[in-house]
């Protein structure tokens, strides 16, 4: 393979195969579209809390638990995170609670 670098000078994005921008989705993935609720879970055997979602996922219809440690999607969780920290606070100034139970 030749390259000619004083026309593509950009030589490391050349030698990428042409389908390398995809997303690599393998059967192991899924894709989170969206995420509805969250809970807080005690384990029995060991008495550690775990926090888990309600995942809404891409093609399908029924929302699943998943454990945080199974979701790759920073940006949803943060997302997410900053409206239940709103939910909370707003929830606390109704009852007159002082500090917000999260």
């Amino acid at each position: 393979m030749e390259l000619d670098l004083e026309d593509d000078d950009d030589f490391d994005a050349a030698l990428l195969p042409e389908n390398s921008w995809e997303p690599d989705n393998s059967k192991d993935e899924y894709e989170v579209e969206k995420n509805l609720d969250l809970l807080w879970v005690k384990r029995i055997r060991t008495a550690k809390r775990t926090l888990e979602y309600l995942v809404k996922w891409k093609g399908y219809d029924d929302p699943y638990w998943t454990p945080v440690s199974q979701q790759s999607c920073g940006a949803l969780l943060y997302e997410f995170n900053q409206g239940a920290n709103a939910r909370a606070r707003f929830q606390a100034m109704q009852a007159g609670d002082d500090h917000p139970r999260l």
